[in-house]
């Protein structure tokens, strides 16, 4: 194997300059640094992570400590860890526990000794205790799908109680009631969290808890074909099974059908997680589903941030939803005709319907565990925070919502003026050096509370590139170049970190469907006019990614966002940039699903969409957005737009740009004054730039546009000054 002095003597220098080429020192000439490459291709020198760790102090190293590599929940949590670290330059070490402290306790010495950079780990238990050899060490960890006692530490895992709760309703509403639960340990709190679903649930409909019916094992096929088989020969039977998770099902599948019973007609049964390929195979089985790859990618997205930060970040805890996919295996389907005969193979799929899981109040959860405890099935545990209210953001999203507010919220969604952040902030704004944006979301969101900003915008439609539509060649759709998933949870991250205390919320935008500029929509519609086949398979493209990108988003900031702003520029200054029908034919549709994710969540949905507007409102507002941005004065009819929309569809922006550019302050003052009495009462008008504000405006413009906005008070319904 070359060496680095093998390296020096082919390219004729020393191993002090193939260093420093190796590093990208600006100290070598381009002469030498082409010499020194060629040589290191000639030989097939790769350098060694060793002598590079002992430079930086990192061996860009993570264990990976999960329980049971065999189930497939874990082996796709890995996945999600490795492809993130992967894109990050970072190895992932692998090792299995089998659920037992001794081989935790091992691997974790291993570790230590490997010096690796941090530790993502599902614990045995939930005491601190077991991890206290990383918490002395200072080591970075992150827990998955557990979390522990007695130590503030990042955490990330999917909402066992509400899914557990959802499924057992939905057995509860078929009619059942004697429901078992096999679970796993009573000290993994993902175990007792399930029996707290399943304990409240029954509670809520007034059903007697029976302890008999409450089984602690462990999380193995083993385990639940045990524990069924002694449910099933008790006097009472249970008549439907919740297991805790996917492995625990196909013991309890194995139990029914040796007592010669079948699912879901003899039996019912739900389970936690679901089975790849779940719809191929007996008994399609009914879920709560965890989205377990991005368990992973936002547990090394929690490690890699700690890694990075400068600064000691705070505890997190990230809290992802469940769903419920009702299949065949609950009965469910057992009185349509269509669906009572079951057999195998299946050629059509199988039905199912999908909700998620409504979310369950602390309070409800520790009133329940609380009995659980009484009971003696659970030990005590480690309460969970609440959040913060924001009540400048709800100000805004009330006022979107065509509420009356206490005073006209103020909202620009987009600032990139150097001067104006030298001006409010007292010191130039920062180039964000990793996301290459002009400012840093840190700044931004000063600024926005200097302001008086409700909300500030944190832009993803060109994060990792200028745009982020698809291109097409010929057929072969070909991807842009797109910011990783793991940089995107990143960037969001540090505008959600920013706004904690200080009652800004957050708005995240991204690109639509039609392209996040006017030329890419205008291109995109002359396609759509000549090759509409290829047009349409460009959208899904483009679709197809940001699905996956909102989905992330919400599934796991959706507390904490404000709302969803999609760019999609569907008009010109003169009218649509398609004819209505075709916009309704090739964009409305593709728009529902995009923004499917944000009314799951129940978030407000805003587009911007520059140009005339008037034609094309009736086709957003079927689509379903709550509001549109910048409604540009120089192409509306403003007060027309609001007495037509008024209560189904608020308007944001609508203040002049070349006023705003040019002046004078008087005259500002006077435009804000008038659109805030024009618009504003009753909710449903957000002020602010119709362009967003550019580096040429002057600062004292903005300023001033911000202070009359903020004068106007309501009062018994009117605005006054």
């Amino acid at each position: 194997m070359a060496t680095i002095h093998d390296v020096a003597r082919l390219a004729g220098v020393s191993a002090v300059t193939v260093s420093r080429v190796l590093n990208n020192s600006n100290r070598v000439s381009p002469a030498t640094q082409e010499r020194v490459q060629r040589a290191i291709d000639e030989l097939g020198y790769v350098p060694s992570v060793a002598a590079r760790s002992l430079r930086s102090r990192q061996t860009f190293t993570l264990a990976l400590i999960l329980p049971d590599i065999n189930n497939t929940f874990w082996t796709t949590v890995a996945r999600g860890v490795e492809d993130a670290a992967q894109g990050k330059g970072y190895s992932v070490f692998l090792c299995n526990t089998d659920e037992t402290p001794a081989k935790q306790q091992s691997y974790l010495d291993i570790v230590i000794s490997q010096q690796v950079d941090g530790v993502i780990i599902a614990p045995c238990d939930s005491s601190a205790d077991s991890l206290e050899k990383l918490r002395r060490r200072k080591i970075p960890v992150v827990i998955v799908d557990r979390d522990i006692s007695g130590w503030e530490v990042d955490t990330v895992r999917g909402d066992s109680v509400a899914g557990a709760r959802a499924l057992v309703r939905h057995l509860i509403g078929l009619g059942h009631q004697r429901i078992a639960v096999v679970t796993g340990a009573a000290n993994t709190t993902t175990a007792a969290d399930r029996v707290v679903g399943y304990h409240l649930a029954l509670s809520e409909a007034g059903i007697e808890v029976d302890p008999d019916l409450i089984r602690f094992g462990e999380f193995r096929s083993g385990s639940g074909e045990r524990e069924a088989d002694a449910l099933l020969r008790l006097p009472a039977p249970p008549t439907a099974f919740f297991a805790a998770n996917n492995t625990i099902a196909v013991g309890v599948i194995d139990a029914v059908g040796r007592h010669g019973l079948r699912i879901p007609h003899d039996v019912a049964l739900v389970s936690f997680d679901d089975l790849p390929h779940a719809t191929h195979l007996f008994p399609f089985l009914t879920v709560a589903s965890q989205p377990v790859y991005e368990l992973g990618v936002n547990a090394a997205q929690l490690l890699l941030s700690r890694l990075a930060a400068e600064d000691d970040l705070p505890a997190r805890e990230v809290v992802l939803p469940t769903r419920l996919v009702v299949r065949h295996s609950c009965g469910s389907r057992l009185a349509d005709p269509a669906g009572s005969s079951l057999s195998l193979p299946v050629s059509q799929g199988v039905p199912e319907t999908v909700s998620i899981a409504p979310r369950v109040s602390p309070e409800d959860a520790g009133a329940s565990r609380a009995s659980l405890q009484a009971l003696g099935m659970l030990t005590g545990r480690h309460a969970v925070a609440v959040s913060t209210p924001q009540p400048d953001v709800a100000r805004l999203l009330a006022t979107l919502q065509h509420q009356t507010a206490d005073r006209i919220p103020y909202l620009e969604m987009w600032i990139d003026n150097p001067a104006l952040y030298a001006h409010v902030l007292g010191r130039p704004a920062q180039v964000d050096r990793i996301s290459g944006y002009p400012f840093m979301p840190e700044d931004r969101v000063e600024l926005a509370v200097q302001l008086g900003m409700d909300a500030v915008v944190c832009d993803l439609s060109r994060l990792g590139g200028s745009h982020n539509m698809a291109t097409a060649a010929g057929d072969r759709i070909a991807d842009p170049p797109v910011a990783p998933l793991l940089d995107q949870l990143n960037y969001l991250e540090r505008y959600l970190r920013s706004v904690n205390g200080t009652g800004v919320g957050v708005i995240v935008h991204v690109a639509g469907l039609m392209g996040g500029n006017a030329e890419e929509a205008a291109e995109l519609a002359r396609l759509a006019q000549t090759d509409r086949s290829l047009a349409e398979r460009q959208m899904d493209a483009v679709l197809l990614r940001q699905l996956r990108l909102l989905r992330a988003m919400l599934d796991r900031f959706t507390d904490e966002l404000a709302a969803v702003l999609i760019s999609d520029c569907l008009s010109a200054l003169d009218g649509p940039l398609l004819d209505l029908d075709s916009l309704e034919d090739v964009y409305a549709g593709r728009a529902r699903r995009l923004i499917a994710p944000a009314l799951e969540h129940h978030k407000l949905v805003g587009i911007h969409s520059p140009g005339q507007l008037e034609a094309i409102m009736p086709l957003l507002h079927a689509v379903g957005f709550d509001f549109v941005h910048p409604v540009d004065p120089a192409c509306n009819d403003l007060a027309a737009l609001r007495r037509s929309w008024i209560g189904k569809l608020a308007l944001a922006g609508g203040f002049p740009d070349d006023l705003l550019m040019t002046g004078p302050v008087d005259a500002i003052e006077a435009q804000a004054r008038k659109l805030c009495f024009e618009l504003a009462a009753g909710g449903g008008f957000v002020p602010g730039s119709a362009g967003g504000i550019c580096p040429e405006t002057p600062a004292s413009h903005v300023i001033a546009l911000a202070k009359a906005v903020q004068n106007y008070r309501v009062d018994h319904g009117r605005f006054a000054p």
